[in-house]
């Protein structure tokens, strides 16, 4: 999902002026991505999990691809920690920003991003367990050897299948089935659509390539997807 790392990059943004502390998470906010190692990580979850937020009164923030979030500010009225507005917003169908304004924030989390920590308890987990639920079966498909199932609620849960459903469905996709793959020769798993470019009256790469990145945004960052012809094993979501 790099097409959201450049709001997570600092930039231009305005600061965020409070009467307590907030140097060095605003210093994990402009780390460069390349430096964003497991340290990185443990460090932001500790820090992230301290701080009190409120709503800005602009309390939705759209990016630049359109995709909406819950509009937070660092905040010592309010004694509301981020697991507070992380259900509120998966609720929601949402993301969350932190001082956004004019279609850049000081940082945001995608929906995969909080529906990761719900599933992990903790941001930018790449833990998988039980990836397949039900029946699985071993086969070739499109000429390549794979193990091919259904994705369990652990790895696909429900309020994330409603919100991709919902967000299809308003791109005119209804009844849409998916499958869950693991690759042989790579051992490489992946959540896969069956969405094809005859499902649309004008389509190009272009259209399927942004629509794929959509999609990943209701994802966490590691689980891999296609949008690909499917088979019997393929069930609507």
């Amino acid at each position: 999902m790099g097409f959201l790392n450049i709001f997570k990059k600092g930039g231009n943004q305005k600061k965020i002026d409070n009467d307590f502390d907030t140097q060095e998470i605003k210093a994990l906010f402009l780390t460069p991505l390349e430096q964003r190692n497991s340290k990185w990580i443990d460090r932001f979850n500790i820090l992230i999990n301290q701080y009190d937020f409120e709503e800005l009164k602009s309390n939705n923030f759209e990016d630049k691809t359109g995709m909406n979030y819950l509009n937070l500010i660092f905040s010592n009225n309010v004694k509301n920690k981020i697991k507070y507005y992380i259900t509120l917003s998966l609720n929601e169908g949402k993301g969350i920003s932190i001082n956004g304004n004019k279609g850049q924030a000081d940082w945001i989390f995608t929906f995969g991003e909080i529906l990761g920590y719900q599933m992990n308890g903790t941001l930018y987990s790449t833990q998988i367990l039980s990836p397949f639920g039900g029946d699985i079966i071993e086969k070739y498909f499109h000429n390549k050897e794979v193990i091919i199932g259904q994705p369990s609620d652990a790895f696909f849960p429900e309020i994330a299948r409603i919100q991709i459903k919902n967000f299809l469905y308003s791109m005119g996709l209804r009844n849409i089935r998916m499958a869950l793959i693991l690759w042989r020769t790579n051992n490489r798993l992946t959540l896969a659509f069956e969405i094809v470019p005859e499902m649309f009256d004008d389509v190009n790469k272009e259209l399927l390539h942004n629509l794929l990145n959509f999609v990943e945004w209701y994802l966490p960052n590691h689980y891999d997807t296609i949008f690909i012809e499917g088979d019997e094993y393929f069930q609507e979501m």
